[in-house]
């Protein structure tokens, strides 16, 4: 039971959103201090080159350094978003030496959403 306690207090939370043309991370504790982040913008790439499969490794490997500079050796990882550059971005964390506690997707999907406005006839 000790162990499973000391876990959860040196544990830390992954978020990553997945939007059109950049991919945001950032590390937070449970209280929702963020601790660092950095997004694949940030590493000198613009336009189409910021949503490539290299980009992303290296934007998880620099946060999974990070956070193990700062003590954390495990992780809660939260997924937002749509991006063809999911799994490289799990499977980068993966290879790091973070050990990866729980994986949440928290993509919203509309069920079809508001009424829309009838077209006009003339």
């Amino acid at each position: 039971m000790l162990q499973n306690v000391w876990k959860i207090q040196k544990s830390i939370v992954i978020s990553i959103l997945f939007t059109s043309n950049n991919v945001v991370y950032s590390l937070t504790d449970f209280s929702g201090n963020v601790l660092f982040w950095t997004s694949t913008g940030s590493k000198k790439s613009r336009g189409v080159k910021k949503s490539t499969s290299m980009i992303v490794t290296s934007t998880s490997k620099t946060i999974a350094d990070h956070s193990l500079k700062l003590g954390y050796s495990y992780a809660h990882i939260k997924i937002k978003g749509f991006g063809k550059n999911k799994k490289t971005a799990i499977k980068s964390l993966k290879l790091t030496s973070l050990n990866i506690l729980s994986l949440c997707d928290q993509t919203s999907l509309p069920h079809n959403g508001c009424k829309k406005t009838r077209t006009r006839r003339i």
